[in-house]
């Protein structure tokens, strides 16, 4: 008999939301290559999906568990750094409730 309801990791690659995944990943791409032309080791990453939203930061620090915005997180981690890229989060200074993604090289 062939089950109907998705395994287990059918859910979580659906719950990941593969656009806000994808873009995210571009806008980081976008800003390290402007970086780069500019002769700069490292891109400060702050007008994302991701980096302008109060709730990822909350996810990402702990304070909110949202499994489904972790593991999105964790997604952009993994790329960059599986590319060879140093990835870290901090709390952006400007708004003090989001983080800046800093990505080195």
């Amino acid at each position: 008999m062939k089950n109907v309801m998705l395994t287990a990791t059918e859910a979580r690659a659906k719950a990941q939301n593969d656009v806000i995944i994808f873009t995210e990943i571009r806008n980081i791409e976008d800003e390290i290559l402007t970086a780069i032309s500019a002769g700069y080791y490292k891109a400060e990453v702050t007008d994302t999906t991701m980096t302008l939203s109060v709730t990822y930061s909350n996810v990402w620090q702990g304070v909110v568990d949202d499994r489904a915005k972790y593991i999105q997180m964790n997604h952009i981690v993994s790329y960059f750094t599986d590319l060879g890229y140093s990835v870290e989060r901090r709390i952006n200074s400007s708004t003090s409730n989001t983080f800046k993604w800093i990505i080195s090289w």
